[in-house]
């Protein structure tokens, strides 16, 4: 093909990149075997242009310079960065950062002087260089110069200072960032976070759910800030105070470092101590310290109270009881024979004793006269008076001097009506603590063979007479109907016809661990003491014995000792033991009033 023939490819854009990399600027400019210009007069045209941008800039920059302080913003500065063999057309340290905008120029500012306009006017002439030399007078610049000369990417100049007004009213120019300042002690990070479980654990509440960032939501900036609060508002809402003086302003916060505990929580004790602290501070009284003081004193009255109990339980009355037990004792007067008539009475002693009354209960009896009687079993080491009360209740805590005491006083039942003529049965009560062995507690001894052996006679006597008493059963009953199955075993009457005591020996037969070898008639007469057990609650205790007969020795064969290996209980005695009551749809005594 020859030279002639040869096509000049199309150009659409000078500023193509395309062809500027494909097309070899100089040989497209020129064509050397012709050595015809093919653009003559292109370079005469760019440096035409080049003069008319720098003319129209000077005319542009006197304007702005006459004009006020109004300053021109480029819209599309990241437009103006565009890049060029992999370098920004400006470098960082020839940018000129334009002046904030200023709507109304300060009073007294000092004019403008011409050392700064030649200098504002110069950094505009090397801006306009470096845009030469870094594109290297490149055609691709006339697009940029077009935009220049056409107003496009600079913002509207105005002027008029009233139009600048209506144009920048909404503006607030972003102030630059400031280096985050360290945070004092007790100070809220808002934006942090742990700004909201922070501040939900200050109030007691649970912390609201984190709010979801859309993908076209921007990261908010770092703004930490203080929230202060009048110190009486966060007083009465319960928050937390900073712990220095103030002007009656506190600061809102966390409590410091040292008082969080293990598992990042504020602890209740530290959140209440800081509160207690900044009140303090504030000069105003904690009604919380009145609190506890009240709480304290409380407590301490309750501790000293319940150290009384226990030592008057365990330790003062025991030797109370043991004391008035060797004074009682030593009141009765067993030298003495016959009965108060038929011995002198002493100058002053005005006591009506009743007629027949024996004569060693005297001295007891002036003392109280509700003394009845007297009960002695002395391998059980129980010795003691027997009272009788208008009923079953008052001697419960009461001794024989009718001073209160836990252990009461045994006493026969407030129903016994003749004493010189015992009745059927003869029902004596005593106590039985679970603490110590007083009163009845050594009648737990009956529950066992070897108990009944060591004292198988008990000497019961009224203040009348004495009585020898054969024992011949130990059993366990209740003391409540719900106790088994709505049912009571009337252990505890007092006359009973012939057939009716006859059931009620062949009930207790059932019931009694073990057959003494002690037998009963239907003529005889028996003695019942009842005490507390703990097998279950509400349990008792009962020993039945019967009294001798006028032909019988003095004494017990205590070899006829037969074991029953399946007495009878109670219901709640099964419960307590886990076991099932044989005896459950057994018939029920009945024996009436």
């Amino acid at each position: 093909m020859a030279d002639s023939d040869k096509k000049i490819p199309e150009i659409n854009s000078i500023a193509d990149e395309e062809a500027l990399t494909e097309i070899d600027l100089g040989s497209f400019l020129s064509d050397k075997d012709s050595d015809e210009v093919l653009f003559d007069g292109f370079h005469e045209d760019i440096e035409k242009t080049e003069k008319n941008i720098e003319d129209e800039l000077q005319s542009l920059y006197d304007d702005i310079m006459s004009s006020g302080p109004v300053t021109i913003v480029p819209k599309k500065l990241d437009d103006l960065a565009a890049e060029s063999a992999g370098e920004k057309w400006m470098s960082p340290d020839e940018y000129i950062e334009p002046p904030r905008v200023t709507i109304k120029p300060e009073e007294n500012a000092e004019p403008v002087t011409p050392e700064e306009n030649d200098s504002a006017k110069s950094d505009i002439m090397n801006m306009i260089e470096s845009l030469k030399t870094a594109t290297n007078n490149d055609a691709g610049f006339e697009e940029i110069i077009s935009g220049i000369e056409s107003n496009e990417e600079i913002a509207p100049f105005v002027s008029d200072i009233s139009k600048a007004n209506d144009l920048t009213k909404d503006f607030t120019p972003p102030a630059p960032a400031a280096p985050a300042a360290p945070k004092a002690p007790g100070e809220i990070d808002t934006d942090s976070p742990e700004f909201a479980s922070e501040l939900a654990a200050l109030l007691g509440d649970s912390p609201a759910p984190a709010p979801q960032q859309s993908d076209t939501e921007q990261p908010a900036k770092d703004e930490s800030f203080v929230v202060t609060i009048p110190e009486e508002t966060a007083q009465e809402n319960g928050l937390v105070l900073d712990l220095l003086p103030g002007d009656g302003q506190r600061t809102v916060g966390v409590e410091p470092d040292e008082i969080i505990e293990d598992d990042g929580k504020i602890s209740r004790k530290e959140r209440r101590q800081a509160k207690v602290e900044a009140l303090e501070l504030s000069g105003k009284k904690y009604r919380g310290d009145t609190i506890r003081k009240i709480i304290l004193v409380i407590s301490i009255i309750v501790i000293i109270v319940s150290c009384g109990i226990l030592a008057n339980q365990y330790l003062i009355e025991p030797y109370k009881y043991k004391k008035n037990e060797s004074t009682i004792t030593d009141t009765i007067d067993t030298g003495v024979t016959g009965t108060v008539e038929e011995v002198e009475v002493e100058d002053g002693d005005d006591t009506n004793y009743p007629a027949g009354m024996l004569a060693k209960y005297k001295k007891l009896y002036a003392i109280n006269e509700d003394l009845k009687g007297w009960i002695s079993i002395p391998a059980l080491e129980i010795n003691l008076p027997i009272a009788q009360g208008a009923d079953n209740d008052y001697y419960l805590k009461r001794n024989i001097y009718k001073k209160w005491t836990n252990y009461g006083v045994p006493f026969y039942d407030y129903r016994i009506k003749d004493f010189k003529n015992l009745p059927r049965n003869t029902v004596v009560y005593g106590h039985n603590m679970h603490y110590d062995d007083y009163i009845f507690g050594l009648l737990e001894n009956y529950r066992e063979p070897e108990g009944f052996k060591s004292a198988p006679i008990i000497e019961c006597n009224t203040i009348y007479g004495d009585h020898d008493w054969f024992v011949y059963a130990a059993f366990i009953t209740n003391s409540a109907k719900n106790q088994d199955n709505g049912y009571i075993l009337p252990y505890n009457f007092v006359d009973l016809d012939q057939t009716k005591f006859e059931e009620y020996i062949r009930e207790i037969d059932k019931r009694k661990f073990y057959t003494t070898g002690v037998d009963i008639r239907p003529d005889d007469k028996i003695l019942t003491l009842s005490t507390c057990c703990y097998d279950f609650d509400g349990g008792r205790l009962v020993i039945v014995a019967r009294e001798r007969r006028a032909d019988e020795p003095k004494s017990v064969d205590t070899s006829k000792v037969i074991i029953n290996s399946n007495p009878k209980y109670p219901q709640a005695w099964y419960d307590a033991n886990k076991k099932t009551n044989p005896y459950a749809n057994d018939p029920r005594l009945d024996i009436g009033k």
